[in-house]
């Protein structure tokens, strides 16, 4: 290989500080030398680097004895689930709509799907750049429809975690709300006219948890 490029690679290797392997540093630089072009969301798999646009951000939670954070990305090949360990959770400077780089993540199947995750040996940054997102062909689901049922509160005991749940009804469809989607539902009366977007399915269930988002459609 072409010295300068081994340089490069070198480089590449000392600024995450030995975190990269030389394959994964190797793609960085040829990539930035338009010699080679990231996957892919719908092809990713393995240890992976892509781009990709941040569509919805949820709450820092604990997993064990670690923090996750869960965001919804996308790209032209649909959607998927970053989910950020480590140090990476405290990546204060990442909004909705901000187009990213991920860095040594690895996909795996996830709760939601697949599922990339950043740990300890890889990283996400803000860049300049135009992603276009297809709609999502997942297990994420957006819904429009008038709020025909409320129902009350409820609590589930978690090991030693209280969490909370409810549910409501848009047109025909019936919905868990998990904590603090249920504060959100509180702005609203039945008659009103709502859209539900980044709900998950699971088990012929919808659910809408951190990451989920209530709107009035007027």
């Amino acid at each position: 290989m072409n010295v300068n490029i081994e340089k490069e690679i070198s480089e590449e290797i000392k600024k995450f500080n030995g975190l990269l392997d030389y394959e994964t540093a190797k793609m960085l630089v040829m990539e930035k030398k338009g010699l080679l072009s990231l996957p892919k969301i719908s092809d990713a798999k393995g240890n992976v680097s892509l781009y990709a646009k941040i569509l919805s951000i949820g709450k820092i939670r604990n997993a064990g004895s670690k923090k996750v954070l869960n965001i919804v990305i996308g790209d032209e090949t649909g959607c998927c689930i970053l989910a950020l360990w480590e140090k990476n959770v405290e990546e204060r400077n990442l909004n909705e709509g901000d187009s990213i780089k991920i860095i040594n993540g690895y996909v795996r199947d996830g709760y939601y799907g697949k599922e990339i995750n950043v740990g300890r040996w890889g990283k996400i940054k803000k860049v300049e750049k135009e992603i276009k997102v297809k709609k999502c062909n997942s297990n994420f689901l957006n819904l429009t429809g008038i709020l025909n049922k409320k129902y009350a509160t409820k609590v589930y005991i978690n090991g030693d975690e209280e969490k909370f749940f409810s549910k409501i009804v848009i047109g025909e469809k019936e919905i868990i709300l998990l904590n603090e989607r249920i504060k959100d539902m509180q702005k609203f009366k039945e008659g009103d006219k709502i859209s539900i977007k980044w709900a998950y399915s699971k088990n012929k269930k919808i659910f809408l948890n951190d990451f989920g988002k209530i709107e009035k459609n007027n």
